[in-house]
């Protein structure tokens, strides 16, 4: 059964090859870019430091070209016999450690590592964390300047922007509810392709609006996020890869990256969210009816200052660039993907909810796909990720209905019914 390690692989493997999937590579041919590519030393999400085939690199291109990110899924586990001295979550956090202290010392650094739990003294050494600094160019001689520049994309859907900003408070019933406004916009046009105001702020509505806004818009070669837990998220970089967009995570403690959805947040206040009367709105669904009224009225059909026309007629003029996927495949794409054991009473639990299966699963390890914010039916996926079974939420009281097949005890121990 796949687990978080393959698919921590298998996005790896993705991220090699991403520039070809989605053409932005700057080399002459695709082999060129392989063979660049295959010169330069790469880490594997479990710390370990790697040169790779020229000739792998483009088989796993061709694999995923032939059949989608699940065929970078190794079959068994990348580490499978080999110790994990520096986990994913201790790289990133040493990552952290020097966007956010560039001149810290390695000795101050694996000293915060293992005061913050990261690592054990008896397990990882100083030297061990030395030599990461080192092979991944983090000691401080190696550190360049930030270089900040002014940027644009050529083309609509080159890469996209995402983020949350607080929206207003509104009275549903009776009670005050503070609300989020979650919005993704083309970075060439300025077009605001999807936002929606929730409750909350997380990953399931976020990722409600990302689909939305491909399903409207087509599919980005790349999507720009900061690195808050609503868009850095395992399920994320699945979806992203599964659908052959490139994930970017702002560096830590840069929120000058993301100008333009920024600058789109304070437009939105300035020429609509300030002067609006909220105590007229006892719901979401009104305030996003009227979010959207102002989207295509005012927002996305006005002259933009610095494209001297509107995002909308910006955005069309790439129509013909535009990468669109039907209903049914992007409902597919944005699956979540998780591993559950049968329980013995032929159930498994998906977001507190039980789901009932065939009695022929129990005790068996099962690769199960939903979509959180439908709890209808969930699907049972094949090692070969093949659709084998739909399962829907358990019903208990008919269960109690279903006749059991009796045991008939004239038949055991040679016909004796006094057994």
């Amino acid at each position: 059964m796949q687990d978080k390690n393959s698919h921590e692989l298998a996005l790896f493997r993705f991220s090699l090859i991403a520039p070809v999937v989605n053409e932005t590579y700057d080399a002459y041919s695709k082999m060129q870019f392989f063979r660049d590519i295959a010169s330069k030393t790469h880490t594997l999400p479990d710390g370990k430091s790697v040169k790779l085939a020229s000739s792998t690199i483009k088989r796993w291109f061709l694999c995923y070209k032939n059949a989608g990110f699940d065929a970078l899924i190794p079959k068994t586990r990348a580490d499978a016999g080999r110790p994990r001295v520096l986990d994913s979550d201790c790289i990133e956090k040493i990552h952290s450690l020097k966007e956010k202290y560039p001149y810290i010392t390695g000795k101050l650094l694996y000293q915060k590592l293992v005061e913050e739990g990261y690592i054990k003294v008896t397990s990882t050494s100083l030297s061990t964390v030395l030599r990461y600094i080192r092979d991944n160019n983090l000691k401080r001689n190696q550190i360049t300047p930030i270089d900040r520049r002014a940027f644009e994309m050529e083309f609509a859907n080159d890469c996209w922007q995402s983020d949350t900003s607080h929206g207003p408070v509104i009275k549903v019933n009776g009670l005050k509810r503070q609300t989020y406004l979650i919005s993704f916009i083309d970075d060439a046009s300025r077009l605001i392709l999807h936002g929606e105001f929730f409750f909350n702020d997380n990953a399931v509505n976020m990722q409600i609006v990302f689909k939305k806004a491909i399903a409207k818009y087509g599919v980005p070669k790349k999507l720009f996020v900061d690195n808050g837990g609503t868009y850095k998220n395992d399920q994320l970089h699945l979806i992203c890869a599964s659908i052959g967009t490139v994930l970017i995570h702002t560096k830590a403690y840069s929120p000058e990256s993301k100008g333009k959805i920024e600058r789109s947040f304070r437009t939105i206040k300035d020429n609509w969210l300030n002067g609006v009367d909220w105590n007229d709105f006892g719901s979401l669904e009104q305030l996003n009816t009227e979010f959207n009224k102002y989207l295509n009225d005012k927002y996305n059909n006005s002259q933009h200052s610095s494209l001297g026309t509107t995002p909308k007629n910006r955005y069309l003029k790439d129509v013909d660039k535009i990468k669109i996927m039907p209903s049914e495949l992007l409902e597919t794409h944005f699956l979540h993907r998780v591993t559950r054991r049968v329980n013995n009473d032929a159930t498994i639990q998906l977001n507190s909810k039980y789901f009932e299966v065939s009695q022929k699963y129990i005790g068996q390890r099962l690769n199960i796909r939903y979509l959180p914010a439908n709890a209808d039916k969930a699907f049972i996926f094949s090692q070969n990720n093949v659709l084998i079974d739909t399962i829907f939420p358990l019903k208990r009281v008919d269960n109690s209905k279903v006749r059991r097949n009796s045991i008939d005890y004239s038949q055991m121990n040679g016909g004796d019914t006094n057994v």
